[in-house]
């Protein structure tokens, strides 16, 4: 994105660096684009741009704003540098994580490297003080937000075809019956996945797309950390991973509640 058709206080922080153009973006709905100084004096900063309109059923920018903020101090993650709203516009410039991420060749080299500083990366994640916490996804907000968004027609244009909404308040409905009345709250990254913990000189040293972040039970991000260990690694890894978590012996009861959760609206 050019930055002369940014808005002023976004153009205004900006100044010095130029971009090639290229949109970033992976599966968010976001664009996102990398600028890189002049002189190179300065660190790269990354522009996330988000159409509020576009899949409102996704955490906007401003949800990762405040989670950024929150963990500035706690954990390495991005330094926010201007949140901007202009119409249906959001826009988050913030710096760039240095290093690779956990799909990069690099990362991927040593899995058994790999796998230990994941989970220990999740332990401190899931290791911060709730108290403070701004960002809720305990199943008493999910589930009232879900039912908001399918009560709106938001989640239509997503049904499977043959389907109405009953179908979403029946899956739903699941979800209501397999999560365990008591959860085991700590603050929680939301999407848990190696493509958004980066990796410099072989250790694990940033926090990537935390929108989703928020107090919750651990099992949603176990179950994001086992299915992209699947996915990028192989099964093999997951049982490695959970005993360097501490785990030895996960709830399959809870991973199959949570693995629901964590597929709600990927119909």
């Amino acid at each position: 994105m050019k930055i002369s058709d940014l808005p002023d206080p976004v153009r205004a922080r900006l100044r010095g660096y130029s971009s090639d153009g290229q949109n970033l973006r992976t599966e968010s709905c976001s664009d996102v684009n990398l600028y890189t100084h002049r002189l190179g004096r300065r660190p790269g900063l990354i522009l996330k741009t988000r159409d509020v309109r576009v899949r409102p059923q996704e955490p906007d920018l401003l949800a990762e704003t405040v989670a950024l903020t929150w963990l500035r101090e706690k954990l390495p993650v991005p330094e926010c540098r201007c949140f901007h709203v202009e119409g249906d516009k959001q826009y988050l410039l913030m710096t760039l994580m240095e290093g690779v991420t956990g799909i990069h060749p690099e990362a991927l080299e040593d899995p058994a490297h790999l796998i230990r500083e994941f989970a220990e990366g999740l332990q401190a994640v899931h290791a911060l003080d709730i108290a403070s916490s701004p960002l809720d996804w305990r199943m008493s907000r999910f589930i009232p937000w879900a039912e908001g968004l399918i009560e709106s027609g938001t989640l239509d244009e997503d049904i499977p075809e043959g389907k109405t909404r009953t179908f979403l308040f029946e899956k739903l409905s699941d979800i209501k019956e397999a999560v365990p009345g008591e959860e085991d709250l700590v603050f929680t990254h939301g999407d848990y996945c190696l493509p958004n913990v980066m990796f410099q000189d072989g250790g694990l040293n940033g926090y990537i797309d935390v929108g989703y972040a928020g107090v919750g039970d651990r099992y949603l991000d176990l179950v994001a950390a086992r299915g992209t260990i699947h996915r990028n690694l192989g099964e093999e890894w997951i049982e490695p991973f959970f005993q360097a978590y501490g785990l030895e012996e996960p709830d399959p009861a809870k991973l199959h509640a949570y693995q629901k959760v964590h597929d709600w609206g990927d119909w």
